[in-house]
């Protein structure tokens, strides 16, 4: 009985390609029957369209050199475009259900930092209308007409999998430890070198089928640093938010000034845990990447 042929990269590429198509696409229409006066569930909605968009982006961008650019370019290109709106919907998300856990403690804090909370309930209900018009119209029937394609336009599909596999897992986890060094360094940010993470971990997990555990544990150990960084991100914008309200607005009482100086201060001690603990969590992507790429 002859030995089996090798995985090639082409099968995997569209497959992979395929499945986060139609990920964005099954999710579209949740997102499509939100009002501005939206249902409960209609931040999780934004929340699942966004990284199915998000993980399509990346898989298009990383296996670059197996697509046919007239096919990738363009459509990543226009799922940018949609990424933006829903990213000015979700990050309004994440920052109103952080503050309502901040309140729950205290009616009166609740009511001291109300301004403030009522100003991000206008922005979020403007950005949704920006992104209810977006999936009106016919430019956004047309991109997900083109993302129910049943085959991807794949180029030298018949290298080896776990090599061409490992050659873009080195690049992305290069990217991420050049990013990691620029943030430790002071000249970049935590949140570039989550954006890399999330890169890796997407390529990792789509590389466990023909690497095996390894890949797995990186994707593990991937995903468990994105998340972190992920919170600190949140601490940066809350912060960066707040200071800006504050600067603008005219007249706040001063129990208001009082309560938004606290947020400040539980956002800049939240940033200091996480930035405790990260060294240890990139410790652990290390070695999970060295044990898979050395």
């Amino acid at each position: 009985m002859g030995r089996s042929r090798p995985a090639t990269i082409g099968p995997i590429v569209e497959r992979a390609t395929l499945r986060a198509m139609a990920r964005v696409v099954r999710r579209e229409p949740a997102v499509r029957a939100l009002s501005v006066e939206p249902a409960v569930d209609s931040a999780h909605a934004v929340h699942r369209l966004r990284v199915a968009v998000r993980k399509l982006r990346v898989l298009l961008a990383a296996f670059g050199p197996y697509l046919d650019p007239d096919f990738s370019g363009p459509l990543r290109g226009r799922l940018s475009e949609l990424s933006d709106a829903l990213a000015a919907v979700r990050d309004l998300d994440v920052q109103l259900v952080g503050l309502d856990w901040e309140t729950t403690a205290s009616a009166a804090f609740a009511m001291d930092v109300e301004p403030f909370l009522g100003l991000l309930r206008s922005d979020r209900a403007d950005a949704l209308r920006r992104l209810e018009d977006r999936l009106a119209a016919p430019e956004h029937a047309a991109l997900m007409a083109d993302l129910r394609a049943d085959r991807v336009p794949v180029r030298h599909g018949d290298v080896r999998a776990r090599r061409a596999l490992r050659r873009r897992l080195r690049k992305a986890w290069r990217r991420t430890r050049d990013r990691v060094a620029t943030a430790e360094a002071g000249s970049g940010s935590l949140h570039e070198v989550r954006k890399s993470v999330k890169r890796l971990r997407y390529l990792a997990e789509i590389a466990t089928d023909p690497i095996g555990r390894p890949a797995k544990r990186l994707a593990t150990q991937a995903e468990r640093t994105q998340e972190l960084l992920g919170a600190h991100q949140d601490a940066v914008v809350l912060d960066r938010m707040v200071r800006s309200y504050v600067a603008e607005a005219t007249g706040l009482p001063p129990a208001t000034m009082f309560a938004l100086g606290e947020l400040i201060g539980r956002a800049q001690e939240r940033r200091r845990r996480i930035e405790q603990d990260w060294p240890h969590r990139r410790d652990r992507l290390t070695h999970r990447a060295r044990q898979l790429l050395d």
